[in-house]
């Protein structure tokens, strides 16, 4: 049997302390396609789109692609971009319905997403899309399945449980399983659509967060927490998937922090107490999950009486661009400076200094200020005399088509226009799209071989790791300005839940 299946998106990691808002042109700069075009830029690519079409081929789906969006992580998104989306979204439902009804529905979405009046974004559409079918349907809306993969930062809710029939989530991080959370879905939703087998969804979050840093999947207390999860899907078939969700910390709303969901095709109040030992031992291991980082300056001076070879990665998460900061942050530039440090790069996101670059000509020289444009939480702007290496139009192929950045882009990767300048012993690759550090293409098409480096700034947490931990001699954590600090008590926090751990006793 041919099943009809509704394909649709919208993914983004929201860090709500931000003051810059994202609006419809943070998508439209990343990805933002409907119909044909949804299929022609994800089929075949390792993004959890991708994932999900290769499953849609095998079983012969009669695919009604809708809109899919995604971009880079940043403020809290303007209502306007949910608006569009939907009211796309909605239109493509009554198409749909109309033209020969629906067996299932399938969502690409974040698990973090903020919107100015929607705090619970993903809850929200998914919401909207089971209510529309209700509408339109009556008892037999209720009754289509919606599948839904989630990022491993997913801040989980119980709307978003009520509203979905499966939901499935990226087990490691970097996130180098993407593409495969995308085939689960796609997977369970074939065998609902072909079974006729109704499901529920359990969640459970105790009362912890985690810093991004504590979320990586090769340390604890995220690999113990994994361990259980995997265990329960085997001890107990009727829970299709358990997802550990370590949760986005940046998100000043009410169910942020770590969660975990399991779709069951038994008694949801089964499959929660099922959950409750990942809970205790989350809440148990809060300590593991908060790692902080020492000041820059202890740091550099470890390592240059050391005498540690290169390369050298200096992991700032204080500037994270994978955890929507941006990429602009001037404080290892300023170590570096201050601590004479020769052959070594520092990414840069400054459209204003790749522009001033770009009016020049290679070797040219020019006093140039770059950082520090957003705010003055990431540092101050930084003005060096630089010569002018190279001028380039940003774009690459990812060396690893299973980097953490497949998740939003697939392979293809458009930094906008950037430079290269040197400034002594530095230098440095001013971008004017903020883009992550999640694959050595990054340096290598813009003529920086990064295994030659004796020191790189890392603009990361974990979200690095994949690409950088192969090549270095040596990596080391530093604490500088900015919004993605890991000592989650410098925030302000007023929506979330409390009392929380670590910010509570």
């Amino acid at each position: 049997m041919t099943h009809r299946v509704f394909i649709a998106g919208l993914v983004h990691e929201t860090h709500t302390f931000l003051a810059h808002r994202t609006d419809l042109s943070g998508f439209e700069s990343l990805v933002w396609v409907r119909g044909q075009q949804l299929l022609d830029r994800c089929n075949g690519d390792a993004s959890p789109m991708g994932g999900a079409l290769e499953v849609a081929a095998a079983n012969h789906w009669q695919v009604i692609a809708s809109r899919y969006g995604a971009a880079m992580p940043s403020g809290t998104i303007i209502d306007d971009v949910l608006e569009g989306w939907w009211g796309e979204v909605a239109t493509d439902l009554d198409g749909a319905l109309a033209a020969g009804g629906l067996d299932g529905v399938l969502l690409i979405l974040h698990g973090a997403m903020v919107f100015t009046s929607y705090p619970d974004g993903e809850g929200e559409v998914l919401r909207r899309v089971r209510e529309h079918l209700c509408e339109r349907l009556g008892e037999v809306g209720a009754g289509i399945p919606i599948a839904a993969d989630l990022d491993l930062h997913a801040n989980t809710s119980d709307a978003m449980a009520r509203h979905a029939s499966v939901l499935t989530a990226y087990r490691q991080n970097p996130h180098t399983d993407a593409r495969e959370a995308g085939v689960r879905a796609a997977q369970f939703l074939q065998r609902l659509m072909s079974s006729g087998e109704g499901t529920a969804i359990a969640r459970i979050a105790p009362p912890t967060i985690y810093s991004p840093r504590g979320t990586g999947t090769d340390a604890e207390p995220m690999i113990s927490l994994q361990r259980l999860a995997r265990r329960l899907e085997v001890e107990h078939p009727e829970l299709l998937e358990v997802c550990v969700l370590g949760g986005f910390a940046y998100a000043d709303i009410d169910c942020a922090g770590v969660s975990f969901l399991a779709t069951t095709t038994a008694e949801v109040d089964a499959a929660r107490a099922l959950l409750q030992p990942l809970a205790e031992l989350a809440l148990d291991r809060c300590d593991e999950g908060n790692p902080l980082d020492p000041p820059i300056d202890g740091v550099m001076q470890q390592i240059l009486a050391s005498g540690q070879p290169g390369p050298i990665g200096l992991i700032e998460p204080s500037d994270n661009i994978g955890g929507g900061t941006p990429g602009d942050g001037t404080g290892i530039l300023d170590a570096m400076l201050r601590f004479n440090i020769d052959n070594a790069t520092v990414i840069l996101n400054d459209p204003q200094a790749a522009a001033a670059c770009h009016a020049c000509s290679i070797g040219d020289r020019l006093t140039l200020p770059m950082g520090g444009r957003l705010d003055r939480f990431h540092g101050d702007p930084v003005t060096l005399e630089v010569v002018v290496e190279n001028l380039t139009d940003g774009r690459f192929d990812l060396e690893n088509e299973r980097s953490h950045l497949a998740s939003l882009v697939g392979r293809h990767v458009d930094m906008g226009t950037c430079a290269v300048v040197r400034a002594g012993g530095l230098r440095l690759l001013l971008t004017t799209h903020k883009t992550p550090p999640m694959d050595l293409g990054q340096l290598r098409s813009q003529g920086i071989v990064p295994e030659q480096l004796y020191m790189v700034g890392i603009k990361a947490a974990v979200s690095h790791k994949a690409a950088y931990d192969p090549i270095l001699s040596a990596s080391f954590y530093v604490d500088t300005p900015g919004l993605g600090s890991s000592d989650l008590r410098r925030f302000p926090y007023q929506h979330l839940r409390r009392p929380m751990r670590p910010l509570d006793d």
